[in-house]
């Protein structure tokens, strides 16, 4: 099959465009445009199952620390097995939503919250390679001044959490402890 003189990058013929590269490029598109249709769809959620999203977790320990206004840092130490690590973790003031009423009863309605610092604090300690498992946490209070005001240790479990569901996977290891 011959290619005609016009569409070899010489003169087209007026109203008449052909770009063999363009046309080329269509298959390459199709096949991109299906690809990502694909991803957009999740599994199961077709066939009436609860869909998965990419919302995960990270492993670590969550702290909370009841209301206390004396406090300002903290140190905490995990030991799982042989291993113990320490972390100054940043604590976070903590809040709740306090409810400010509805305009109705309705679906339509609106109803209204604002946050209200509690007293108490927070922080998260990022650990990487947190097992599943039994584990031993100290945490020290500190004052401004690094005055050791409290110290706690107590015996909990990094449990799996999963921010989708078990059947979404993506369980990572996590304790909570509080003071």
């Amino acid at each position: 099959m011959s290619v005609p003189e016009q569409c070899r990058g010489g003169v087209q013929p007026a109203g008449r465009v052909v770009r063999l590269g363009s046309m080329r490029m269509l298959p390459v598109l199709a096949l991109g445009l299906a690809v990502l249709t694909a991803c957009g769809a999740s599994e199961g959620a077709a066939g009436g199952e609860r869909a998965c999203t990419l919302i995960g977790a990270m492993p670590g320990i969550s702290l909370d620390v009841a209301p206390r206004a004396d406090v300002a840092g903290a140190e905490v130490t995990a030991c799982w097995g042989a291993d113990c690590r320490t972390w100054r973790p940043d604590l976070h003031r903590a809040t709740t939503a306090e409810p400010q009423g509805c305009t109705g009863t309705g679906p339509d309605d609106t109803c209204s919250a604002r946050v209200v610092e509690t007293g108490g604090w927070y922080a998260f300690v990022d650990v990487p390679d947190l097992r599943e498992g039994p584990v031993e946490i100290t945490v020290v209070l500190t004052n401004a001044a690094g005055v050791e005001l409290a110290r706690t240790t107590q015996a909990t479990a990094a449990e799996l959490v999963y921010p989708n569901g078990p059947d979404c996977g993506g369980g990572v290891p996590q304790a909570n402890i509080r003071v």
